[in-house]
């Protein structure tokens, strides 16, 4: 048939229909066919795995850290800071007026003398001259003594040849005019007593050993008495005032004074300073503690001393060769170490481990812990020292948890615990 005749459009329009139909068709099923697929495979999947178990879980806690606890002999030191002072610092002055002569050599900044050494000498010539003028002096008030009581002697013979056994009148015989001479002696005396004794003082002397300061004068310069001519200072000891807080007092064996009573020996004190890159230690004691506590710090102030503090150390270094310690200068910045009392079965744990200021969480033979009372002995940076309150071997927790409750289980770690270690109070 004709392409345009009705029957070829119906075959036509049947093919159409049937593509249509075969792709409607795998669009249903395909989807279900791989549905059923997956479906499959599931179930076999599921057939080939075994059923679950249910396991019985135990609440085990949190790990902590752990230290055990061990109770030692502890000494408990304080540790404080000062300044090194001289004892004893004067104005070294003359006695006398005049022109300086001669001046020691050791009258310079630095310069140590021992005592009794003449520092500075003023021009005797004066002086000289008065002694001779007073020793004349002293000679006419002996004759006038003489005289005087040889007129005395012959008045009181005239007296008796003329009144006999009266009384004879005083100024008669001539005893006022006696006196009289007698005291002009004596002050003639002590007049030419004053210029020898002016004489000696034109000598400058030191009245200790020590060391100058500072010197103000020099050869040929006139001083007035009274002047100064140096600053000086004792060498046979110095002094270190050393604050201590009030809550540290009570370590210490201060040598505290009353008005009725003498004081109580010091503690050692070990002093370390620092010279030419060095450290180096010196050794002295507590002599006393000062009158008042210091108002703005509220702190005690102890005054350590050492003895000799310039003279070199017999004790030698480590590998033998002699020590090479400074002298302990004045003006010099040390620390100090004042040794404390020593207290009995003290038990010394890392600072973290006290909770609510006098508490402290133990573990016993479950790992359980348990809230603790404690006495405090003393808190510090790195630790925390006690009286009382736990026994040696028991183990104590250190870690910081939220919610602690008593009763509540742990895993102790003890491979992480530091311990500090026992010794000295710092």
């Amino acid at each position: 048939p004709l392409p345009g005749s009705r029957r070829w459009f119906c075959r036509a329009d049947l093919g159409r229909f049937a593509m249509k139909a075969l792709r409607l068709t795998l669009q249903i099923l395909l989807p279900i066919l791989v549905l059923l697929l997956g479906f499959l495979a599931a179930k076999k999947i599921a057939s080939l795995g075994k059923p679950p178990t249910i396991a019985e879980s135990t609440f085990v806690g949190p790990s902590v850290r752990v230290v055990t606890a061990t109770s030692t002999d502890l000494r408990i030191d304080v540790e404080t800071q000062g300044t090194v002072e001289a004892f004893r610092a004067i104005d070294l002055a003359a006695d006398v007026g005049g022109r300086l002569i001669t001046v020691s050599p050791q009258l310079r900044a630095g310069g140590f003398f021992a005592a009794g050494d003449v520092l500075a000498e003023i021009d005797p010539a004066d002086y000289e001259l008065a002694i001779t003028q007073q020793e004349a002096n002293v000679a006419r008030a002996e004759l006038r003594v003489l005289q005087e009581r040889a007129e005395s002697d012959a008045a009181t013979r005239a007296w008796q040849q003329l009144e006999g056994q009266r009384p004879a009148d005083p100024l008669a015989i001539r005893t006022p005019q006696i006196r009289d001479a007698e005291a002009a002696l004596n002050s003639a005396k002590s007049q030419l007593a004053q210029a020898h004794l002016n004489l000696q003082r034109t000598k400058v002397k030191a009245p200790f050993a020590g060391r100058v300061r500072s010197a103000r004068v020099d050869t040929g310069q006139i001083v007035q008495p009274g002047q100064s001519i140096a600053e000086i200072y004792g060498i046979d000891f110095v002094e270190i005032r050393l604050p201590v807080p009030s809550a540290d007092a009570a370590f210490l064996d201060l040598p505290m004074q009353w008005n009725d009573g003498e004081p109580r020996s010091g503690a050692t004190v070990v002093l370390a300073g620092e010279f030419g890159g060095a450290q180096y230690q010196w050794s002295g004691n507590l002599v006393r503690t000062e009158g008042e506590i210091d108002r703005r710090t509220r702190q005690m102030n102890v005054v350590a001393r050492v003895e000799a503090p310039y003279s070199k150390s017999k004790e030698p270094e480590a590998d033998g060769r002699p020590s090479e310690r400074p002298p302990l200068a004045v003006g010099m910045f040390v620390k100090a170490t004042i040794h404390g009392r020593v207290y009995r079965d003290v038990v010394a744990l890392p600072r973290a481990a006290l909770r609510s200021g006098n508490e402290v969480w133990v573990l016993d033979a479950e790992n359980r812990l348990h809230r603790r009372a404690v006495e405090v002995l003393r808190i510090e940076a790195d630790r925390v020292l006690l009286r009382s309150g736990l026994k040696a071997g028991e183990q104590v927790n250190v870690t910081a948890l939220e919610t602690p409750t008593d009763g509540m289980p742990v895993r102790p770690n003890k491979a992480d615990a530091t311990m500090p270690t026992p010794g000295q109070g710092k």
